[in-house]
């Protein structure tokens, strides 16, 4: 079988994935194309098998219109275990805790923002004393 060569809307419209996530995937060379030079720049010629192969796209011999790859499902299907009730509780006690801990991290840090804004203001008068030039003795003017 001759491979079929696709642009990369057509590619996206069989996947059923953005155009972007189509560049990633063929800058990454997880899917196999060619370059094909144009008077713009060039366009990729993008492998139908390395699609199909790549998404896992299934085969259905009837299906003319896309070149025998059936489409994908507009909605995402769910694989695995649902989430009980338990499972719900423990995050949420987990994300309480978290919280916890976020409200003492942000006490403590206030605090020692405190005590920066002390120190700074405290240097500050310091610097302000020194340089505040000093005053004569009331019988300076008597020693001339």
């Amino acid at each position: 079988m001759a491979e079929t060569s696709l642009t990369i809307q057509e590619a996206s419209e069989l996947s059923g994935k953005s155009i972007q996530t189509l560049r990633r995937a063929i800058k990454s060379n997880r899917i196999t194309c060619k370059r094909k030079k144009t008077a713009q720049g060039f366009i990729y010629m993008i492998s139908r098998e390395s699609i199909v192969s790549f998404y896992k796209l299934k085969m259905d011999p009837m299906d003319r219109e896309h070149g025998g790859v059936k489409q994908p499902a507009k909605q995402t299907e769910i694989f695995g275990e649902f989430a009980t009730l338990a499972d719900l509780k423990k995050l949420q006690q987990e994300i309480e805790l978290a919280l916890e801990d976020h409200k003492k991290e942000k006490e403590n840090f206030m605090r020692f923002m405190k005590a920066f804004q002390e120190k700074f203001v405290f240097i500050e008068n310091q610097l302000k004393l020194l340089e505040q030039p000093k005053k004569k003795s009331w019988l300076a003017f008597w020693k001339k």
